[in-house]
């Protein structure tokens, strides 16, 4: 693990961003913070748009449109070519899910801390195209049993779908494991990278993911409306988008078409090019700190928010063998979303976590409704113990 940032370090990154000056934000998992750079990026250029035309506009931005991709693949270890720019994290793992081959008859392995978002995808995919769907039990942490992983791994599994950390909790999937399973067979391997990306350091072939989803506004601090598919070079020739439009395909005959090469057949024509513009530089502030030391800040912070926790009688309900920056917890007797509204009025932002977006993870550890507080590197030691005692005048 790499050094932490230092509290200079932190007080510089909080100067630049100006929502630390009025709110307490513990919903880093939620939507960051952006700082500076990214409304500017942004807001610059709707007004350009405004001055001279949204085409217009673009054209004079097409170099620094065409650097946010080589920004990514620096940043998750890839090439320009094998990122694709979505919406957010849902329209990415959809691409690619739907994209995958995938007879009648075949499984889809996953794990119990599926998203809920991509559970209703495996269903859909069960009505639409007749494959089954395999939930592969927790071990004792709470990760994927990697040993039942191996033992389902059979010729007739179409794909291993993994959340990397879910959104209920500190878990951290052993992706990497995982993906040297998935290879071995040669199995497509999709991970849901939209809490992990910005937050963990990321590295795809380390990982050995064939495809990786992520949002912008969440750890990397980027826009709202953002977001980007992975897919390696390894498998693109397989993979069929569901929906391709004339940008992610050319129609080049009168009665076809050929795809797009690299993952920019997964691309529709029309975006916000203010958005994507102002991913840029998320990506890069993420980049120019060095993604080991924010994932050491963040555990770190997120330690020091469970110990305060716990020694204040709060019980967490986080798993894994190294919890990362998303912490679960409740007060006892009260109702999260009242909770979360009466820290709201004390500018203290939190999340509510619902079973529904975790149902087999919930099911099985019979969850209720949770308080999600989650920390960046942005968060400092005061605005713990700002948050732990505002929980705790809650009882």
């Amino acid at each position: 693990m790499q050094t932490p940032l230092s509290s200079d370090e932190v007080t510089d990154l909080r100067s630049q961003t100006p929502g630390t000056e009025s709110v307490v934000h513990m919903n880093h998992a939620g939507s960051s913070l952006p700082p500076q750079s990214v409304i500017d990026a942004q807001i610059g250029h709707l007004q350009r748009e405004a001055e001279t035309g949204g085409y217009e506009a673009a054209g004079e931005r097409a170099a620094d449109d065409d650097a946010v991709y080589a920004s990514i693949a620096s940043l998750i270890g890839a090439q320009p070519k094998e990122i694709a720019r979505v919406e957010h994290a849902t329209t990415a793992w959809n691409a690619a899910f739907w994209s995958v081959s995938m007879e009648p008859g075949q499984r889809i392995l996953t794990a119990e801390a599926a998203y809920g978002a991509n559970a209703i995808g495996f269903m859909r995919a069960r009505e639409r195209r007749g494959i089954s769907i395999e939930v592969v039990p927790s071990d004792s942490t709470g990760q994927i049993d990697l040993d039942a992983l191996e033992r389902s791994v059979d010729d007739d599994v179409a794909l291993i779908a993994l959340t990397h950390v879910p959104t209920n909790g500190g878990l951290v999937n052993p992706a990497a494991a995982v993906g040297r399973i998935a290879r071995s067979v040669g199995v497509p391997f999709l991970l849901d990278a939209c809490q992990s990306v910005g937050q963990l350091d990321i590295d795809v072939e380390a990982l050995g993911c064939d495809l990786l989803s992520a949002t912008g506004r969440k750890y990397l601090r980027g826009p709202r409306g953002t977001g980007f598919l992975y897919a390696s070079d390894r498998i693109i020739d397989t993979l069929h988008p569901d929906h391709p439009d004339h940008h992610g395909a050319h129609w080049d005959r009168p009665d076809g078409y050929t795809l797009s090469a690299g993952a920019a057949r997964f691309e529709h024509w029309e975006y916000s090019h203010a958005s994507w513009l102002g991913l840029g530089p998320a990506v890069e502030l993420a980049t120019s700190i060095g993604m080991g030391r924010v994932e050491a800040t963040i555990r770190q912070q997120a330690a020091r928010l469970r110990k305060q926790l716990h020694e204040a009688g709060c019980e967490t309900f986080d798993l894994g063998e190294q919890p990362c920056g998303i912490v679960t917890t409740t007060v006892a007797g009260r109702d999260p979303a009242a909770v979360k509204a009466a820290l709201r009025e004390q500018h203290i932002n939190v999340s509510v976590s619902s079973p529904s977006s975790t149902l087999w993870d919930a099911t099985r550890r019979q969850l209720q409704p949770m308080l999600r507080v989650s920390v960046h590197y942005l968060t400092t030691d005061d605005e713990i113990d700002q948050t732990v005692e505002a929980l705790k005048n809650q009882r």
